[in-house]
């Protein structure tokens, strides 16, 4: 018999998996050359995209609140290593991993860049495959930045295998793609709006892939489902909206052209934890706590 895992809705068989690691692999391959000059910090002729840099900078805002500098932290779908390279600028030992050898190469090759000879090393491996890591930790913290485990068809073996890798008490911030977005419900009430929405799915369907436009299998989840197959390993300490009145990832030509208003960000940050809303942001970031 086929030997199957849970992926937090249903079950795949270990054939299903690999499938999918594959196809992930091959589409953030084709990307990965291209994917900061159109999703890093905008500079000159390099369009890139600015509301994705304000939620890196949160993101990275949240995880440094969790874990004081000189912790090890292990980066979940590292891509081509942004966020693991400026944090160990800022003193942590970061490893980062991702299904795709291209992502990973950028991410090698941006070391010396950042001025970087240690403090960031980055492996190709799946999320759901940590059990295969050489290296063992204990890490002190971890994250899975901005739609990564939307992807990941076995969350219950990234459970398993990060309960393994982290110290006790050790925090995991997970930032999601949401099934509900309240962005995209407001707009699409406007007298003539577009069909702007993304399906957001409980099945796995071929859509954008986190905060990008790569087009692979992806399912949507709320907070509570997103949760469920990591309940035996962690708790769940704080969610929030992520980003909640600002505009979701694939509409951030609207954030750019309206420029970053000091009024709607103090809104957003005020608001996105609140119970009614942290459920309706575009994404929306879980803390979870390794339970020991």
């Amino acid at each position: 018999m086929a030997e199957r895992t849970e992926d937090g809705l249903g079950t795949l068989s270990a054939a299903d998996l690999t499938a999918q690691y594959k196809t992930l692999e091959a589409r953030f391959d084709q990307a990965a050359k291209t994917y900061d000059a159109r999703f890093g910090v905008p500079s000159g002729s390099r369009p890139g995209n600015a509301l994705l840099c304000w939620l890196r900078a949160e993101h990275l805002d949240v995880v440094r609140g969790l874990v004081p500098p000189a912790a090890a932290l292990l980066d979940i779908g590292c891509g081509t290593g942004e966020e693991a390279l400026r944090l160990a600028q800022d003193g942590y030992s970061v490893l980062g991993i991702d299904v795709s050898p291209g992502m990973v190469w950028q991410a090698q090759a941006k070391l010396a860049g950042y001025g970087l000879r240690r403090g960031a090393q980055f492996r190709v491996r799946a999320a759901g495959r940590l059990a295969e890591l050489d290296e063992r930790g204990p890490f002190d913290g971890a994250y899975a930045s901005l739609g990564t485990l939307n992807t990941e068809p076995d969350l219950a073996g990234v459970a398993r295998g990060l309960h393994d890798l982290l110290a006790p008490g050790a925090p995991f911030v997970a930032t999601v793609m949401s099934r509900r977005c309240l962005f995209e419900t407001l707009r699409g009430l406007r007298p003539g709006a577009r069909a702007e929405r993304l399906n957001r799915s409980c099945a796995w369907a071929e859509a954008r892939a986190g905060a990008s436009d790569v087009i692979a299998p992806v399912k949507f989840y709320t907070p509570e489902e997103f949760a469920a197959p990591f309940a035996g390993h962690f708790t769940v300490e704080r969610v929030m909206a992520f980003p909640l009145w600002l505009p979701p990832v694939h509409l951030h030509a609207l954030y750019r052209d309206a420029g970053a208003q000091g009024g709607w960000l103090a809104l957003e940050r005020r608001t996105r934890t609140w119970p009614g809303l942290r459920a309706w942001g575009d994404h929306f970031l879980m803390i979870l706590r390794h339970r020991s």
